[in-house]
């Protein structure tokens, strides 16, 4: 998919403000692809494209999990956790982006996991730092990007905050994003 057309794609489905946010990641992760030896293209696209079923009705997010065989876990979680395998599938299915480093970055933008490829950690990182984030702790995790360079423990970090702000709400954790604090606990350093 050319970059015009997902913009277009983009635009015409998420509220505007939703929409400036998606350019945002998308320019953020352009920025760290250069930093980090990423592929420019593939974060743009995922970057443009990751909130793409944010605000899908539920009921269909669920069908989505059901008919393309995803994690059956998933069917416990709610629009926070489900629009990044939706707007994959999605992305793959309806609108031919069969690139799998472009549907695992978009796949896994809500959760993490173990392993991720440099463009799934640009993305799931750029998601948390683009500029007009401004949750407690962004500024310490954009100097780790953009000063230390640490891609793992700016994963590490936002995996934590994330976990410790679910612990915190009472929510349940996603297996994956727990596999995700613990694998980059490991690495980070």
């Amino acid at each position: 998919m050319k970059h015009k057309a997902a913009i277009t794609l983009v635009k015409d489905k998420l509220p505007e403000k939703r929409y400036k946010h998606s350019k945002r990641v998308a320019e953020t992760a352009i920025e760290m692809a250069k930093i980090y030896g990423g592929d420019a293209n593939k974060c743009f696209l995922a970057g443009i494209l990751h909130d793409f079923s944010k605000y899908d009705e539920l009921g269909e997010m669920y069908q989505y999990v059901t008919n393309y065989k995803l994690d059956p876990e998933l069917l416990s979680f709610k629009a926070e956790v489900l629009h990044g395998p939706v707007a994959a599938v999605k992305m793959r299915e309806e609108h031919g982006i069969l690139d799998e480093e472009i549907y695992q970055a978009i796949m896994n933008h809500t959760t993490g996991r173990s392993h991720m490829s440099l463009n799934e950690k640009i993305i799931y990182v750029a998601d948390y730092i683009e500029p007009k984030r401004s949750q407690p702790g962004v500024d310490q995790i954009r100097d780790i990007v953009f000063e230390e360079k640490n891609l793992d423990l700016a994963i590490y970090e936002i995996t934590k905050a994330n976990v410790l702000h679910l612990v915190w709400k009472d929510r349940a954790v996603y297996h994956r994003t727990v596999e995700c604090l613990n694998y980059y606990n490991m690495v980070k350093e």
